[in-house]
């Protein structure tokens, strides 16, 4: 009960960054009169042409709740208007967005606070459900399962041969210590191998490679003594450095259109921001279905398809590319963009 709490809160913590962030243009209804009570300049207008303050305030009670939910929904402007476009018309929601038209749509960077937060909302919802030890995603590949299972057997043997010859009778005191010792060692082995592959199995769910995700979990064996700490650390790095994905991304993009003078570092910034969000909020949405058990291979393949449409769809209208050049560079596209994962999840097992 309290964990899902504390993601909830999480989730609006999340919308009240980005509402911060967000710029407010657009969202008076109702003309002031006389002084601006922030400022004290003459209002002609919904806000205060000198400091920017809406010209209407509240004092009700009621308005705390009404500036809650304005803050953490928005249901008054902008969201009703980015979500469609993002969804169905990325693309152009992008370019409109780089060539000046702002007010009227949720900034890029405030979208992509709301989602990584929701995202890791959702994901620490959803991601213990079912008997313990049962995993819900998608494990390793047999050959690497079969391998970790034979070292895991090897340490469990290990140590009912360490308890055997510990239980024996006659042992000198330092040949019993001896013992101990090496048991002990055996058995923190033991849990290293756990923590190994339960790790690789939560970032292969999460789409990175094999190679990357043993990497990674070699890595933190050294965390072994506190798996639970391990895993709170990689989860917590994954939300609290997902703008290191935006950085990382660029580089990439800029390579798609070396030397270009038609598009700047900008342009590829509100390109990268918009996807990243719209593709942090279909994976909460997917989470949620399998939580659900709603979701089939016929679903899973439908939203597959439409991820890979959708950056289709973004990079043709953003960039303003015909068909044949769209084509041409959609394969580095989506390297590209697995590269830029693998990058980041490992950069987020190393920071913990």
């Amino acid at each position: 009960m309290n964990g899902g709490i504390e993601v909830a809160g999480d989730a609006v913590t999340g919308a009240m960054l980005a509402r911060t962030v967000e710029p407010a243009h657009g969202e008076a209804h109702q003309s002031g009169h006389g002084a601006c009570l922030n400022c004290g300049a003459a209002l002609d207008g919904p806000y205060c042409a000198q400091c920017g303050q809406a010209a209407h305030t509240h004092r009700s009670f009621a308005a705390i709740g009404h500036d809650l939910a304005h803050g953490v929904l928005h249901l008054e402007g902008k969201i009703f208007t980015t979500l469609p476009e993002l969804a169905l018309r990325p693309g152009k929601l992008t370019r409109r967005y780089v060539h000046g038209e702002r007010a009227k749509f949720v900034s890029p960077f405030a979208l992509f606070l709301f989602s990584a937060f929701l995202m890791y909302a959702v994901f620490s919802l959803t991601s213990h459900h079912g008997p313990e030890g049962q995993s819900n995603g998608v494990q390793m590949n047999a050959a690497a399962r079969a391998e970790l299972a034979q070292e895991q057997a090897k340490a469990d043997a290990r140590i009912r041969k360490l308890e055997a010859d510990l239980a024996q009778p006659g042992l000198t005191r330092d040949r019993r210590e001896a013992l101990a010792e090496a048991l002990d060692d055996a058995r923190d082995d033991r849990k290293g191998l756990t923590l190994a592959g339960n790790i690789t199995n939560a970032l292969t769910v999460d789409g990175v490679n094999g190679g990357v995700a043993r990497t990674v979990g070699k890595t933190i064996n050294a965390a072994a003594k506190n798996p639970e700490l391990a895993y709170y650390k990689l989860k917590a790095n994954a939300y609290k450095f997902s703008w290191a994905l935006i950085l990382i991304s660029l580089p990439f993009m800029w390579l798609l259109f070396p030397f270009s003078r038609r598009f700047k570092m900008y342009d590829h910034a509100i390109y990268v921001t918009y996807s990243i969000a719209f593709m942090s909020l279909l994976f909460s949405l997917s989470m949620i279905m399998t939580a659900l058990h709603v979701t089939s291979g016929l679903v899973t393949t439908a939203l597959l398809l439409f991820a890979a449409w959708h950056m289709y769809r973004q990079f043709k209208d953003a960039y303003s590319l015909s068909r044949t050049s769209t084509i041409l560079r959609l394969p580095l596209l989506y390297g590209f963009a697995c590269l830029s994962l693998s990058l980041f999840f490992t950069f987020v097992a190393m920071m913990g």
